[in-house]
């Protein structure tokens, strides 16, 4: 059985921020949480996070080890070592900060029968201040020597440390104790652990992945690139699903949306949480979409902006400047300019003039508005909830609805327009300098 140790105990001080590095936002899901998803898929018995104290809190429901002082990563793991369960034959030890792992490589290492094993990665150049692996004759890595401890030499190393392994933990139990912090940072490096198994005859192992998956995220510049990488994924994920993007680059998605093949994404749209998207579905430019759910064959946009578990059935349209909240909006109806429709719940094939407004908030509650099958609801008007607007209903521009109507009725709600000929004509002149 596995048992997978998450460190995740940094200070981050360099995010300059309040909110705990690993607690920081990638694609609407903090970056410990994409982490958390990718060791999962191994199946692992058990999941230990090494977390500080004022972190402990965040993870209720998980196994946390607090390190009250940080001594390196050595340190965190032996802290957490107390807390492997004694049914677990191997341990995984992986960073909180690297989101960008891919499950697939957690999967390969997990798959290594070696004593130990570690992820490496190609440099691309010496810009860096990873640790550097060593390996003999037989490509077994032998030892790995921090960055800030190497010569000049040594820094020539293209294979880098991804900072992630598996270890029989019977070793790991032999090993810990051994670790001293005559180094550089005097801290009590895991790294340390390679030269001690190499040493001692046990069988170690390598297996390479690509760089930017170890990423480490200290700073919000380096948040931003994670950012980046994460969206491309995302971007070319949706292209091979058989989503059209129109200028992906501009387009942003969440964690979990989800995208029906065929739909058509316009440039400068942006997903929040809680978005599925059926197929066939056509988002136009500049739309912000949260918290919703739209059906086969819908429009939406341009500027239109959906949220608060909104529901747009099959073949309804929403259009340019509409903002729909927390409504159901019915198979083929449409609303396709300027309107607010918030709380509410509109039928089949009605049609929403430009400039409606569902008047649903009164300072101190949210009242509903219920519009029926086939209603027409003429521009510019104010349906103040709660409301019902039944079937076949015709409401005349500029009105505002105070009372609910019954089916097939015309309302018109308006002041009775009153014409004084020539009255601007004498107001000019009496006002004329």
């Amino acid at each position: 059985m596995l048992s997978v140790i998450i460190l995740a105990a940094g200070q981050s001080k360099r995010m300059n921020s309040k909110v705990p590095k690993v607690l920081h936002l990638l694609g609407g899901l903090p970056m410990i949480q994409h982490v958390l998803k990718s060791v999962q898929k191994v199946n692992p018995y058990q999941i230990i996070l090494v977390t500080s104290p004022s972190l402990a809190i965040e993870f209720k429901g998980h196994t946390t080890v607090i390190q009250e002082v940080p001594k390196g990563t050595g340190h965190a793991v032996e802290l957490a070592l107390a807390a492997v369960d004694e049914k677990a034959s191997e341990v995984m030890i992986l960073c909180g900060d690297t989101p960008l792992i891919h499950p697939h490589t957690l999967q390969t290492l997990n798959d290594s029968e070696a004593d130990l094993t570690l992820v490496s990665m190609r440099l691309q150049s010496q810009n860096h201040a990873y640790g550097l692996v060593f390996q003999d004759i037989k490509e077994k890595p032998k030892q790995i020597i921090e960055f800030k401890d190497a010569t000049t030499t040594q820094r020539q190393i293209r294979s880098g440390n991804a900072g992630v392994y598996k270890i029989k933990t019977s070793l790991l139990k032999e090993l810990l104790p051994l670790l001293n912090n005559n180094n550089a940072a005097s801290e009590y490096y895991l790294t340390d652990l390679v030269g001690l198994a190499y040493d001692r005859g046990y069988h170690t192992h390598m297996i390479e992945a690509e760089e930017e998956e170890f990423q480490g995220i200290n700073n919000r510049v380096e948040l931003a690139k994670a950012e980046m990488i994460l969206q491309n994924r995302w971007r070319h994920e949706k292209m091979m699903a058989g989503v059209t993007l129109v200028q992906p680059e501009t387009i942003f998605f969440s964690h979990d949306t989800e995208i029906g093949k065929d739909s058509r994404i316009g440039p400068f749209v942006t997903f929040g949480e809680k978005v599925c998207i059926q197929e066939d579905v056509t988002i136009l430019p500049y739309c912000h979409i949260e918290h919703a759910t739209i059906e086969e064959g819908v429009s939406v946009g341009p500027f239109a902006h959906l949220r608060g578990n909104t529901l747009l059935q099959k073949g309804s349209s929403i259009g340019n400047f509409v903002e729909v909240k927390g409504s159901k909006i019915g198979k083929k109806s449409k609303a396709k300019h300027l309107s607010y429709i918030g709380d509410a719940e509109v039928g089949e094939k009605v049609n929403i003039g430009a400039g409606t407004v569902t008047c649903n908030y009164d300072g101190f509650k949210k009242s509903k508005t219920v519009i029926k099958d086939g209603s027409m609801i003429g521009a510019n008007a104010s349906l103040i909830a709660p409301l019902t607007i039944g079937e076949g209903v015709i409401i005349a521009a500029g009105s505002t609805v105070t009372e609910s109507v019954p089916e097939n009725a015309l309302v018109v709600a308006r002041s009775v327009q009153t014409i004084k000929p020539n009255w601007a004509t004498k107001f000019r002149q009496k006002n004329k300098k």
